[in-house]
């Protein structure tokens, strides 16, 4: 009984440490995730401000040419010396294929600069394949040193069992020696104290029996079918099925039916003669899930519908509405959202998840729209002046 106790604690610390050293894999593995996600917001703020900065001096850039090439016709149209005209006409093409130039470099470097972003997420994907490795290896050598120390301490625990078999068989044998020395005295007393040990060897083997018959150690049943756990208690350990209670619980860890947590837990010893209740915590399917924060355009409506459906919501139930409040260059990015974060969502419902977006302004249209009321003023002063013109021609 001794032995069978200390076996009994040994497995009830690995199973200890064991649990402690995943509770530990977990928060860091949480760590790991948070950093990283914020290590990624702030590398988007980056770029979307750097991409901000481009796009205004390119716009201020291009404006800077336009204005020129719009003055130059201006001047063209207001001179009557042919020599002048064809100055200007010569400083017009000019400043055009600056203009063409321009753009070429522009669209240059945008290739270029595509070219180094398809590098660089190429590089980052390698750079995330090699975390995994690294985190397989050190689960692996995690492994490997729990599997030492379980080795270890069952080695301690059989040579502690060695010990105390070879203490044991010395005391049989001493026994042995002073029942033979006292046998030679007296036959009649040797055998009558030979008949006693044998009754007290036959009813210490029968208490044995009968203790090992109305005890029996819990198995580990987390990540078992609900219904095979309870025809093993029923069946093997003679559990009534009035002891068995099972609690439903929402999970996404375990699949439906399977068991998550239960009481008594493994290793430990239940007695059949107790009626303690066993109480089997189940998974069941997840029914609702909290609304995450899509807003202040971090994300785009691709990504953010694409995350709403791997939660479980069907993405009949996802409508997108542009947002014409916010102006942005880039199109697609959720500006609000309704329900809003935080707020609880029916799986099971039909009830709309509305996301609004931004709806991208062209610089090209803007300058456009510039450039034409440009010409539409230098057409209206060309006709004021020549009606003022003409009306002191009358006079």
């Amino acid at each position: 009984m001794e032995d069978w106790e200390k076996k009994r604690l040994i497995d009830e610390s690995n199973s200890k440490i064991d649990e402690h050293n995943r509770l530990i894999d977990e928060g860091n593995k949480a760590k790991e995730e948070h950093y990283r996600k914020i290590e990624a917001q702030y590398e988007e703020l980056l770029r979307l401000e750097e991409k901000r900065i481009i796009e205004v001096a390119d716009r201020e850039q291009e404006k800077e040419y336009k204005d020129k090439i719009l003055e130059l016709k201006k001047r063209w149209a207001e001179s009557n010396d042919t020599s002048q005209q064809q100055r200007y006409q010569i400083l017009i093409a000019e400043a055009e294929q600056e203009y063409n130039d321009y753009l070429e470099d522009k669209e240059r470097i945008r290739q270029i600069e595509e070219e180094k972003r398809q590098q660089f997420l190429k590089q980052y994907e390698q750079k995330l394949q090699r975390i995994e490795k690294e985190k397989q290896q050190t689960v692996k050598i995690e492994r490997r040193k729990s599997f030492i120390k379980r080795v270890i301490i069952g080695s301690v625990f059989l040579i502690f069992l060695v010990i105390a078999l070879t203490a044991w068989m010395s005391n049989k044998l001493s026994s042995k020696s002073v029942r033979d020395q006292t046998s030679s005295i007296s036959s009649n007393a040797s055998s009558s104290s030979k008949k006693d040990s044998k009754i007290d060897k036959t009813k210490n083997n029968s208490a044995a029996s009968e203790a090992n018959q109305k005890t029996f150690t819990m198995e580990n049943y987390v990540g078992q079918a609900k219904s095979a756990v309870v025809e093993d208690l029923k069946t093997n350990h003679k559990i009534s099925g009035k002891l068995i209670k099972i609690v439903e619980e929402e999970s996404n860890e375990y699949e439906t039916g399977q068991v998550i947590r239960q009481s008594p837990t493994a290793g430990s010893t239940y007695d059949l003669t107790s009626n303690r209740q066993i109480v089997l915590t189940v998974a069941k399917e997840v029914s609702s899930v909290a609304m995450p924060d899509f807003g202040s355009m971090q994300y785009t409506y691709a990504n953010a519908r694409s995350y709403l459906i791997q939660m479980g919501i069907s993405s009949s139930r996802i409508e997108r509405v542009v947002d014409r409040s916010v102006t942005s260059t880039q199109a697609d990015l959720v500006t609000s959202q309704s329900p809003a974060a935080g707020q609880t969502i029916d799986l099971k419902s039909n009830e709309k998840i509305t996301l609004y977006v931004t709806e991208a302004t062209t610089p090209s249209s803007t300058s456009s729209s510039s450039s034409s009321s440009g010409f539409k003023n230098s057409s209206s002063s060309d006709d004021e002046n020549h009606s003022s013109s003409s009306s002191s021609s009358e006079h």
